[in-house]
């Protein structure tokens, strides 16, 4: 049931946010105080994570992300960087569509961080059902992180794997460090189950 209220709240969050989004012609458009957003660019510049964050700043941002997996690029003149052949815009595709789905991931991991209380002392033992709740929240958030991680490294190799060069080097880097295992976030999830799962045991 507690899994259920999660979605419930996932669902809602994202009807909230819906309600600002239209289709035209099958193509996602979004009206902003400045025009019209349709692009791809234009939602992950949406994208924003303030220092002490809440829910709804993480729910926003996957939000603003999914739009930007589902909607077209902008035209190559006005990409995020100069792009000469074909084979440089599939990078730089491919690349973005990698940070997209790595930024998803993150904010999983941080809306997981919320629910997942560090440490459990003697004198909590008064609040261990809701504790033992809250656990189950971040174990959900962690879980959908480690199954959006395989998207994520599938993006990293075909950027590795394309010798084109882009100005794009923070995140060609971020690539290579994926697909080479330096940077994995799945890694970081499942050893936080394993911490939850050994502090409901003492709990118990």
């Amino acid at each position: 049931m507690k899994i259920y209220f999660v979605i419930t709240l996932l669902i809602f969050s994202f009807i909230n946010l819906a309600s600002q989004v239209s289709t035209k012609d099958t193509t996602l458009i979004v009206k902003k105080d400045y025009g019209y957003i349709t692009y791809a660019e234009d939602f992950y510049r949406l994208y924003s994570l303030p220092l002490y964050y809440k829910e709804e700043n993480l729910f926003q941002n996957i939000y603003f992300l999914q739009l930007a997996l589902e909607a077209p690029f902008d035209f190559v003149n006005r990409a995020l960087t100069i792009i000469k052949t074909e084979d440089e815009y599939q990078k730089y595709k491919d690349l973005l569509h990698m940070q997209f789905n790595y930024l998803i991931v993150k904010n999983y991991i941080y809306l997981a961080g919320l629910y997942d209380k560090e440490n459990y002392y003697f004198y909590n033992a008064q609040f261990k059902d809701e504790i033992k709740s809250s656990f189950e929240y971040a174990s959900y958030f962690y879980n959908l992180a480690i199954d959006h991680w395989g998207i994520v490294e599938s993006f990293s190799e075909k950027v590795a794997d394309n010798k084109s060069s882009i100005n794009m080097d923070i995140l060609i880097d971020r690539a290579y460090k994926i697909k080479y295992g330096e940077i994995d976030y799945a890694k970081t999830a499942k050893r936080k189950l394993k911490e939850i799962d050994e502090k409901i045991l003492m709990m118990n």
